[in-house]
C-alpha cells in the first residue's frame, strides 16, 4: 500500500506541467560524508523536486532514509514528502548485487536555485552531501599545487628517539556536520598493536595533534567515511597536510570520478613531506599476493589443504616471485617508493611461510573436520630448520624494517613460530618457549635492530598482560638501546600506577554468581537469572580484542544514559584472556564481569554461535534471548533494541 501511494504522490509530480521540468544529469557535488548514494539525475518543476538515487552498499545489508530527511537551499529547509521504490523510516536490504535504485521526491525548489545540501538527519552516520550543483557547474577548489622536488625522495634512516610528532593539518572543504572527531592510527612496533589518537576537528576544518613517538612511524588516517590515507611523521618534528576534500570525493565517485581532476588530493609540507607527497599523490597498484577475495581465499584453502610444507613453501615462493616481476615492471614511482613496495612484499612472503600450519585449518576446513576432533591417519605439518633459511633474505636486521607498519605483527608471529623441527606440546597455561637462540642461529647473529625489537616486544607483551616487570626483566631492559629502556620504564611505571587507582575503583562486580561447579549447559541460565525482569545486554569479548575495546569506549556514553533503568550490562570473557590481565581491564568496564573456562566458552560458542569476538546478545525481562550478532552493531542499533526490550 505504502509503495502505491509514493508511486501516485511521484506520478502526480510528474505530470501536468512537464514542460516546466527542468532535469540535471548526473549533477556534480562538493563534499559528502559516504559514498553509499550516487544521484543519477534530479528533476526540478512546480509541483516537486525528483532525486533519482543510485545506492551501493554490502549485499544483503540495510540502509534507511528517514522522514527528516531535507534539502537546504537558500537558508531554507524543505522536507522530504515520500520515496518511491524505498519506505521511508524502514530497513531497506541491499539486494546481491550490492546495487539498487530508487526516487526520493521533495517540495519544489525556488527557480533560481543554483545548489542544495541533501542532510538524511542530524544521527550519526546519516547520509550528507553538500554543494549539489543544479546549475551544471563543477565545484572549484583553491588548493596547492604540489611541485616536483629537486630530488628524487629518499628513504631517511629510522633511529630510535622519543619525541612528540606534530600533525598539523585542514580538509579543505569541510562543512558542519561532519565528523568533528576522527581516529589517526599508529602502529605500535613494541605492543604490535595499533594506538589510536583522536584529530579534533574545527569548525574551519583545521586540526593539530601531538603524538609521543619511539620512531619514524607509519600512521592511518581514516575519517568523514571518505578519508583514508597513510603516511609517515617523526619524533620531534612536524608534520602538515592539507587534504583536498572535494577531489577526494570525486574521485570515489562512481558517476564524478571520469569528470576533471580538482587537484592533488593531498599536500603535505614538513617532516618527510617528500616521501609523503610522493606516495599519496603518485597511487600505483601496488603489487601484492595476498588473497583478495572470498573466491580467492577458497581457492587458497583448497590449493594448500593438501600440500607437504615444502610444497606450500614452494606455492607463496612463486607468488612472491610473480610479484615481484610486477614490481619490476613498474614504472613512474620513485626508488623510495619501490623500496616501500619490496619491502612489503617480502615481509608478506615471510609472514605466510611463518604461518605454515594453515596447512592443517585447511586440511580441516575444506573437509568440513571440527577443529576440535581428533585426525585419523594425518600427519601435522612440522616444518624443517632447513625452512626458515628465508629469514635472513627477508628480514632486514636493520631500522629500516619499521617504515613497514605490519612490521610489528612479524615480530609477534616469530616469537610464536616453532623453529626445532619438533612438535611442540604445551601444558595448560604452559607458555610457548623463548626461540630467540633459534632465530639466532637462522639469522647467524644474535646482535642487532631485530633482536632489540624481539626483546623489547616481549617486555612489552608483559606490561600490555598488566604484569608490572620483575627484576630479571628490567635487567634485561638495562641492555637494550637507551631509547628503547627509556620507554619500557615509562609504560612499566604507567602500569604500576594503573594497579594502584584500580584497586580504588568501583562500578563493576565480578562473579555475582559461583560457577565454579555449574555445568556448562546451565551456566548462562545461572548467570542471567537474578536479573529477571531487567534487559541485559551481553557482550562477549577478549582482553586482547581490539574492536572489544574499541566498541567498548563507544558504549561507555550510551551505558550512562541508562542508568537507573531496569538494564544490566554483562561481560563474559574465556580464559583465553589472561587472569590478570582482565582483572586489571574491568574496572574501567562498568557492569557484571564472569570470566569462565575454555570448556564453557565452547559451549556457548556451539550453542548461540560465537565465532569471534565480539559477539552480542540482548536477553529480554523474561529470560529468553532476543537478539544475537558476531561484531558491534553500533550505538544507534544498540539503543534501539534496548529501547524496544525496556518498552515491554
Amino acid at each position: 500500500m505504502k509503495h502505491i501511494i509514493s508511486s501516485f504522490i511521484l506520478f502526480l509530480c510528474c505530470t501536468g506541467l512537464q514542460a516546466q521540468d527542468r532535469v540535471v544529469e548526473q549533477p556534480a557535488f562538493e563534499v559528502r560524508n559516504t559514498n553509499t548514494l550516487e544521484f543519477q539525475k534530479i528533476i526540478l518543476n512546480d509541483t516537486a523536486t525528483i532525486m533519482y538515487v543510485d545506492a551501493y552498499y554490502r549485499p544483503k545489508y540495510w540502509i534507511k532514509i528517514v522522514d527528516e530527511t531535507t534539502l537546504e537551499a537558500n537558508g531554507k529547509s524543505y522536507r522530504i514528502k515520500a520515496g518511491d521504490g524505498i519506505t521511508l523510516n524502514e530497513e531497506f536490504w541491499m539486494p546481491e548485487s550490492g546495487t539498487a535504485s530508487f526516487r526520493l521526491i521533495f517540495p519544489p525548489l525556488p527557480k533560481d536555485t543554483k545548489t542544495i545540501d541533501f542532510i538524511e538527519g542530524n544521527d550519526k552516520g546519516a547520509f550528507k552531501i553538500w554543494g549539489i550543483r543544479l546549475d551544471g557547474k563543477t565545484p572549484t577548489v583553491d588548493f596547492p599545487n604540489v611541485k616536483k622536488p629537486e630530488k628524487a625522495p629518499v628513504l631517511e634512516k629510522p633511529e630510535l628517539k622519543s619525541g612528540i610528532a606534530t600533525l598539523n593539518g585542514k580538509f579543505i572543504g569541510y562543512k558542519p556536520g561532519m565528523d568533528e572527531e576522527l581516529p589517526i592510527w599508529v602502529f605500535n612496533i613494541l605492543t604490535a598493536g595499533a594506538d589510536q589518537n583522536t584529530i579534533n576537528v574545527k569548525p574551519d576544518g583545521s586540526f593539530k595533534l601531538e603524538i609521543p613517538l619511539l620512531h619514524i612511524s607509519n600512521v592511518v588516517l581514516s575519517g568523514n567515511s571518505v578519508v583514508h590515507t597513510r603516511f609517515y611523521i617523526k619524533p620531534g618534528e612536524t608534520t602538515s597536510v592539507e587534504i583536498n576534500m572535494p577531489e577526494i570525493c570525486r574521485a570515489q565517485s562512481k558517476i564524478q570520478s571520469s569528470k576533471p581532476s580538482l587537484g592533488n588530493k593531498f599536500y603535505f609540507t614538513g617532516a618527510l613531506a617528500d616521501i609523503n607527497n610522493d606516495l599519496a599523490n603518485n597511487p600505483v597498484e601496488e603489487p601484492s599476493f595476498s588473497v583478495r577475495s572470498q573466491e580467492e581465499y577458497d581457492q587458497m584453502m583448497k590449493d594448500i589443504s593438501t600440500m607437504t610444507v615444502d610444497q606450500y613453501k614452494a606455492y607463496w615462493t612463486e607468488k612472491y616471485q610473480k610479484a615481484v616481476d610486477q614490481l619490476n615492471q613498474l614504472t613512474g614511482i620513485s626508488d623510495a617508493h619501490r623500496q616501500l613496495i619490496a619491502m612489503k612484499l617480502k615481509h608478506e612472503l615471510a609472514d605466510q611461510l611463518l604461518g605454515y600450519r594453515a596447512i592443517e585449518y585447511a586440511y580441516r576446513q575444506t573437509n568440513k573436520i571440527p577443529k576440535d576432533s581428533v585426525l585419523a591417519n594425518y600427519v601435522k605439518p612440522i616444518a624443517t630448520q632447513d625452512y626458515f633459511n628465508f629469514l635472513p633474505e627477508l628480514l632486514s636486521n636493520d631500522p629500516y624494517f619499521i617504515y613497514n607498519g605490519n612490521a610489528a605483527y612479524l615480530l609477534r608471529s616469530l616469537q610464536f613460530t616453532n623453529f626445532t623441527g619438533k612438535e611442540i606440546k604445551l601444558e595448560k597455561d604452559e607458555k610457548f618457549p623463548d626461540n630467540t637462540a633459534d632465530i639466532a642461529r637462522i639469522m647467524g647473529t644474535d646482535k642487532g635492530f631485530l633482536f632489540d625489537m624481539l626483546a623489547a616486544q616481549k617486555l612489552a607483551a608483559s606490561i600490555s598482560e598488566f604484569r608490572p616487570l620483575d627484576e630479571q626483566e628490567l635487567a634485561k631492559a638495562n641492555t637494550l638501546n637507551p631509547a628503547l629502556k627509556e620507554e619500557l620504564i615509562k609504560m612499566n611505571d604507567k602500569l604500576k600506577l594503573t594497579i594502584e587507582e584500580n584497586k580504588k575503583k568501583s562500578g563493576y562486580t565480578v562473579n555475582r554468581v559461583n560457577i565454579a561447579d555449574i555445568p556448562s549447559e546451565e551456566l548462562f541460565n545461572a548467570i542471567t537469572t537474578p536479573y529477571r525482569g531487567k534487559v541485559v545486554f551481553v557482550d562477549f569479548w577478549a582482553t586482547w580484542c581490539g574492536p572489544c575495546r574499541m566498541a567498548m569506549k563507544e558504549t561507555e556514553p550510551v551505558k550512562k544514559e541508562y542508568e537507573g533503568k531496569d538494564i544490566v550490562f554483562l561481560y563474559l570473557a574465556a580464559e583465553n584472556s589472561p587472569k590478570g590481565t582482565w582483572e586489571q581491564m574491568i574496572p574501567d568496564i562498568k557492569g557484571e564481569h564472569y570470566r569462565v573456562t575454555a570448556e564453557q566458552w565452547e559451549y556457548w560458542g556451539k550453542k548461540f554461535g560465537i565465532n569471534g569476538v565480539p559477539s552480542y546478545m540482548v536477553v529480554a525481562k523474561d529470560g529468553t534471548p532476543v537478539h544475537f550478532q558476531v561484531g558491534f552493531m553500533g550505538v544507534d542499533k544498540m539503543k534501539e533494541m534496548i529501547d524496544k526490550e525496556l518498552a515491554k
